[in-house]
């Protein structure tokens, strides 16, 4: 079951970051909360990013006899930053934003600077969260990259994964956020199927 959630995860969660709307640049304005693709695109994340969270455990478990401590520490800060930081942000933006978004009485409530929520807190939620996801990508490709726990071109995609983010790319709709989500996202799903196909535990990737 957490084979396919996995699998299920990373393909919802391309699917979303690809579908994710951006107007003049940004992505959480009441423009973009109020243009074609929302929600359908936070609906598919968050479906993703639950789905993830819910096999995250079993993929420990599967992999544990050759992730290694840092790579468990690595799979620990990516869970705690899906749980904390992904799912609250999803949370505030298609319960909150979306619709205060699509109300003229609410919208000036949404920030203009495209973090939503116009606080110093929300923004160093954000950034905090995606620095320990961030981390844990990088503890776990370097792990099962030194361990041989999963194939090699899995465990590198895991080490770099991150680096979509500081691609010095404009924000573009269709393509940032497929940048950001597809390198996890393919990591993710990958692993799934190997789970599926693997059931009973890991061989070891020569």
């Amino acid at each position: 079951m957490c084979g396919a959630a996995l699998a299920i995860a990373g393909t919802l969660c391309i699917a979303g970051g690809t579908l994710h709307p951006i107007v003049a640049g940004k992505s959480h304005s009441v423009e973009a909360l109020t243009s074609p693709g929302a929600p359908l695109a936070q609906i598919l994340l968050g479906i993703g990013t639950v789905l993830l969270i819910l096999g995250l455990p079993g993929m420990y478990a599967w992999m544990r006899p050759r992730l290694g401590t840092a790579g468990f520490v690595g799979l620990v800060c990516y869970l705690l930053a899906n749980v904390v930081t992904a799912g609250g942000h999803l949370v505030v933006e298609l319960f909150f934003a979306y619709p205060f978004a699509h109300d003229p009485a609410t919208a000036h409530l949404i920030a203009g600077n495209d973090n939503m929520i116009d606080t110093t807190a929300f923004e160093l939620f954000n950034i905090i969260g995606a620095l320990v996801l961030l981390a844990g990508l990088g503890l776990m490709g370097a792990s099962m990259l030194r361990n041989n726990t999963v194939p090699r071109w899995i465990a590198v995609l895991t080490l770099v994964a991150g680096l979509g983010f500081f691609l010095p790319v404009p924000p573009t709709q269709g393509l940032t956020g497929f940048l950001y989500e597809a390198p996890r996202g393919i990591v993710v799903a990958a692993i799934g199927v190997l789970m599926l196909r693997w059931p009973g535990g890991l061989r070891r990737w020569i």
